[in-house]
């Protein structure tokens, strides 16, 4: 990739908080990787190899999945030379691979994501840290595609409550102070990608429309960037009285 585009790449990234990244991967690729999507999911809830809080559901149908790093896709997006090369102008220092997801977002019923910063869940010491999320389908305001704050992830990490959403547990507290920042929704097409920085406030709409909008996420940090214990304590604790209570709310 030509060193003017990492450039301008890196420039967008530092300044709005996410960059966007067009034809990532081919349209033959992503055709290849949602079919064996469908082996990956039948496969991983036939073996029962996830927990409850690893896949949340909308009317029967799966809304996400939060553990997709064993996927074959995943890996080989993990060694692609050209999204190193461009995360790797991103992030200070060595990187790392951080996990995977997928948002499926169903037609009609696709749950919507209440406004967060990924670093709230992953608990990281700083923001030396990306989500890369890449377009399976087209996605857009129509769509329930991602939508962001431009220039919040200049604010530092802040305060979140408990949301109960399936997927996103927690919320922005106070969502108002955000009307400063231009908001921004960008329409993406299969294999296109929009990488994230770690504060960035972010969030999307339910998603009512005919069209699935599923979106699947590679994370990376820097090696040296480590989890605050004290931080994933709380977290985790959190996350685990939300189950709870979802599951005991399902009973009723």
């Amino acid at each position: 990739m030509d060193i003017e585009v990492i450039k301008k790449l890196k420039k967008d990234y530092h300044e709005n908080g996410y960059t966007i990244v067009r034809g990532l991967v081919s349209k033959a690729h992503i055709n290849d990787a949602k079919e064996d999507l469908n082996k990956e999911i039948s496969k991983l809830v036939k073996n029962k190899k996830l927990r409850s809080r690893d896949i949340n559901y909308t009317n029967d149908q799966i809304n996400s999945i939060h553990s997709m790093s064993g996927w074959s896709w995943t890996k080989k997006l993990q060694k692609n030379k050209k999204l190193i090369k461009i995360v790797s102008h991103l992030i200070k220092g060595k990187l790392e691979n951080y996990g995977a997801e997928l948002f499926a977002k169903p037609a009609n019923v696709g749950l919507p994501a209440p406004l967060h910063q990924d670093n709230y869940f992953w608990c990281l010491k700083n923001n030396e840290a990306l989500t890369v999320w890449i377009a399976l389908d087209k996605a857009n305001d129509k769509n329930g595609g991602v939508f962001y704050f431009q220039k919040s992830h200049k604010l530092g990490l802040l305060e979140h409550v408990q949301s109960f959403a399936p997927g996103t547990s927690q919320k922005i507290k106070y969502p108002d102070g955000l009307n400063i920042f231009k908001k921004y929704s960008p329409s993406l097409n299969p294999g296109d990608c929009i990488i994230h920085n770690s504060y960035v406030v972010h969030g999307s709409d339910k998603n009512i429309s005919n069209s699935p909008r599923v979106g699947w996420t590679l994370r990376f940090k820097a090696k040296d960037n480590k989890i605050d214990p004290m931080r994933k304590k709380q977290y985790e604790k959190e996350l685990v009285f939300q189950i709870k209570m979802r599951k005991k709310s399902a009973r009723i």
